[in-house]
This record gives structure tokens, C-alpha cells and sequence, in this order.
């Protein structure tokens, strides 16, 4: 493998972070070189796919520099053998990072599952599904423009190796932020607390989605976990791109039956509304399902006083470079224990002061 080949034997932390001495100043093209036969040159011609983000035309004829309409697309790059080597050399760092975090957080995540215990620490696993789409049989061409749509939130619950629960909340609230998710926590730690009343903690998994996982606020609420709902949580996220799981089966689900009932039926078989959905998913499916309105959102962000709560911490006292941290543990109100990975030895203590 490229990587072992150009890290220490015994690699450390800092080998992939491009912070060890004996081998931060390897390059990929260095090595590549050897394997260059006599027929090819770093002068002949080639091509390559690469994951871009594009630039207009008119951004570059006025020299902006606005990420506001870039898009990432697949682009053909030509050039020569030299230059795909140095375009090795440019990704190299981010690569070495993104492949260690994504290797030890697949590791750990598998771990704690398989560690679950429902008298220790039991894994959560969350996610927003895609807004489901309420179609209606026969549907005339206007309805395509004007239909409803319901959020689904799927949780996966591991209690030990072979055990686990499936929940699904089903909600009115389209919006995928903070609010929703403090309200899911709720609902779930009353479930698994009413179920196994002797757990001790709960550990969430999820992806590093910013605008309702991965922020500040999100991290605020959890160090206020134990407080809010009874019970010590932490937070393990995925790496980027590879937070797939259970959850996602859960929700594929739920899209299928609701669908394949819509459209094999007639116009009075039609699921109209997010509650419609919930009544015909509670009765045609095995899982956990839950109804959450936009009411009882709001009822539950003001009984926890959420907006003040988020509003008393300064700018700064946000945790630093919340992006490039993978797992969280409170070890207080308004302080949280972040690692780079879930087994990193290297932490650091953020304090969200008042």
C-alpha cells in the first residue's frame, strides 16, 4: 500500500498528520518515479478524472473568488506524467488524514457495537433521512410542484453484539437543525431508559453534518445531557463521506412500503400528510415509530430554554477547529473532552464559558 510505504515503519499519530520528523517530507511522486519503465517519460501525455470545485467563466474573467455558485464536478485534466505526479504531491497530506481518520473511526465504531451493553454504555446510531415525498396515485401534473414532504429521522440501537432496536421519527418540521435533534435525543433517551432502566451512558454515532450534528450547539446541549435527560452521553462522529450505516436502511424502508402502498392502491390509499405517514408506518412496519410536530419542537426548545442557552457563550469560547474533531465527552457542564479520533492520545479541553 502507497500509504505504509511512505510512513514510518511504525507509524504514530503524527506520521499521518504530517507532523513526524522522519517522514513528514516523503512524497508520493519520489517513490512513484521507480516504477516508470524505459518506455514511459515524465514528458509523455496522459489524462486523469479528478473531483473539482468548477469556476465560471465570468469569475475568472473578473478575478472573483466566490465559493457562493462553485459546484464540485468530475473534470478530465490533461497533461503529462510529471504533472499528474505533482498533483499526487498536492493531495498527499489531505489523503494520508482522511484515510487514517476514516480507517480508526470505522475501527472504533465497530468496536463500541460490538462492546454495547444494555447495563454499560449503549450505541445510538442517527441520521435525517432525505425529506420523504408524499405522492397520491393518479396525481394531476401541478400536484408534482405542490407536494408535501415529511422529515424522517432513523435511529439504530445497539445493545449488545446481536441486539438493537429501530426507531423512526416521522415529523411535520422539515428543517434538519439543532432544535430537531435535541427534541430526537429526548425521545430516545426515554426509550432506551424506560426499556434497560440500569444503563449507564449513552454513546451517539452520526456523520459530521455542521448544520445539526457537528457544532457548537449540538456539542453545548451534550455536555448537558445528563441534566436534560438523565443520563451521560458522548458523541462519536464518522469521517467525512463514510458515515453510511443500519439508519440507512431505515429509512430506505419506510420510503418503500409508504410508496409501493400509494402506488399500487387507489386515491383513497394516498398518504397526504407527515401524520399519515406515521399512523400507516406504525401499523405496516415492526420498527419504533414516533410522531413529532412542529408544536412539540417548540414547546421542547422553550421548556430547555434552548435559544438562551446558546446565546449566554461568547464567540469565543466555541471549541477550536470543531471540523477536525471525531469524538467529544463532556467532563462537565460546558466542558467537553474533543480527539481528533476516538482513539487519540492527543485531546484538548474546551471550556464554552458564559
Amino acid at each position: 500500500m502507497l500509504i505504509s510505504d511512505l510512513v514510518c515503519h511504525s507509524p504514530t499519530e503524527e506520521c499521518f498528520f504530517n507532523e513526524c520528523r522522519q517522514c513528514r517530507d516523503n512524497q508520493p511522486s519520489e517513490y512513484l518515479k521507480h516504477f516508470l519503465n524505459n518506455q514511459i517519460s515524465l514528458f509523455d501525455d496522459c489524462s486523469w478524472m479528478i473531483w473539482r470545485k468548477s469556476v465560471s467563466s465570468t469569475e475568472k474573467s473578473n478575478g472573483e473568488n466566490s465559493n457562493a455558485d462553485k459546484k464540485i464536478l468530475l473534470q478530465k485534466n490533461i497533461g503529462s506524467v510529471e504533472d499528474l505526479l505533482e498533483e499526487f504531491d498536492c493531495q498527499w497530506k489531505t489523503y494520508v488524514k482522511h484515510s487514517y481518520i476514516t480507517s480508526q473511526q470505522s475501527s472504533y465504531i465497530k468496536m463500541i457495537k460490538d462492546q454495547a451493553d444494555e447495563h454499560e454504555t449503549i450505541v445510538v446510531h442517527m441520521d435525517f433521512a432525505e425529506n420523504h415525498t408524499l405522492l397520491a396515485q393518479n396525481e394531476i401534473m401541478q400536484a408534482h410542484w405542490t407536494n408535501q414532504q415529511a422529515t424522517l429521522f432513523t435511529v439504530h440501537i445497539k445493545t449488545a453484539k446481536e441486539k438493537h432496536h429501530s426507531l423512526i421519527i416521522i415529523s411535520d418540521y422539515l428543517a434538519h437543525d439543532v432544535e430537531f435533534v435535541h427534541t430526537a435525543q429526548s425521545i430516545i433517551s426515554d426509550y432506551v431508559q424506560s426499556i434497560y432502566p440500569t444503563v449507564k451512558r449513552l454513546n451517539y454515532v452520526s456523520d459530521g453534518a455542521p448544520q445539526h450534528f457537528k457544532n457548537n450547539k449540538s456539542i453545548l446541549n451534550l455536555t448537558y445531557h445528563q441534566v436534560d435527560f438523565g443520563i451521560p452521553a458522548s458523541w462519536s462522529f464518522s469521517a467525512t463521506a463514510h458515515g453510511k450505516g443500519a439508519v440507512d436502511g431505515i429509512g430506505a424502508a419506510v420510503k418503500y412500503r409508504a410508496t409501493r402502498r400509494v402506488l399500487s392502491g387507489t386515491t383513497s390509499d394516498a398518504i397526504l400528510t407527515p401524520e399519515d405517514l406515521y399512523k400507516f408506518t406504525q401499523s405496516d412496519s415492526s420498527m419504533n415509530v414516533f410522531y413529532m410536530d412542529q408544536k412539540r419542537i417548540k414547546n421542547h426548545c422553550e421548556k430547555y430554554q434552548l435559544l438562551n442557552r446558546w446565546n449566554r457563550d461568547k464567540p469565543e469560547g466555541w471549541i477550536n477547529q470543531i471540523r477536525s474533531q471525531h469524538q467529544f465527552d463532556p467532563v462537565g457542564i460546558k466542558k467537553v473532552r474533543c480527539r481528533l479520533t476516538s482513539t487519540s492520545q492527543i485531546t484538548q479541553i474546551d471550556s464554552l464559558i458564559d
